[in-house]
């Protein structure tokens, strides 16, 4: 299924995916835009179809499933290689957005009890400066929650979408948010099975 819970209503769509996007990153509220952003409300279809095929395709999907598997074996030195190699490969401007949120819901936000893969991320993160991207930390939160990949990069989405739009003065309405996700969601979907395994 494309969505947590099965629904005809767009807004309780939205509720349910948006609280994955609270597990895994509660403090959306003062992250602002991570890689996406819109350039204005008539374009927004168009901005989200390039970040999709620019940035979230080649380099975010990937990424987010690698780092989600080495949370699942809580393999501290893989998230850190993980973390370096998609800073690289996002642009600089994309890289430093995703590095500010990371670090601000990484060293702000106290991890859940018995999280040790997180407490040992903070150490990390207190003696590296560039360490500690969103898509790292969200995804080593939606494995603590164990939430399976289609999911998590569902809620990874949603979030990139809504505070992308939100950055630009936009506030979506649920129907939109929900073609929005559903547009990308079909993407992901669409890849050959061993793209959406991480290996």
């Amino acid at each position: 299924m494309l969505q947590p819970v099965p629904t005809a209503d767009s807004s309780a769509e939205v509720a349910e995916w948006w609280r994955l996007v609270d597990l895994c990153l509660p403090s959306h509220d003062d992250c602002g835009a991570i890689t996406f952003t819109a350039s204005d409300a008539e374009h927004i279809e168009a901005d989200w179809d390039r970040w999709l095929t620019g940035v979230f395709l080649p380099v975010l999907h990937p990424s987010f499933a690698a780092l989600q598997e080495a949370a699942t074996l809580q393999d501290i030195d893989a998230l850190l290689a993980g973390d370096r190699a998609l800073g690289a490969a996002l642009s600089a401007e994309a890289a430093r957005t995703s590095l500010v949120a990371g670090r601000h819901l990484l060293l702000s936000f106290d991890p859940p009890q018995g999280a040790k893969l997180l407490e040992k991320m903070r150490e990390a993160a207190a003696m590296e400066k560039s360490f500690g991207h969103l898509a790292t930390v969200f995804a080593v939160r939606s494995r603590i929650f164990h939430l399976p990949f289609f999911q998590a990069a569902g809620a990874l989405l949603l979030a990139e979408c809504v505070l992308g739009a939100d950055a630009a003065g936009l506030t979506l309405p649920a129907d939109r948010s929900v073609a929005l996700l559903q547009r990308a969601l079909e993407r992901v979907s669409a890849l050959p099975a061993a793209q959406l395994m991480a290996v």
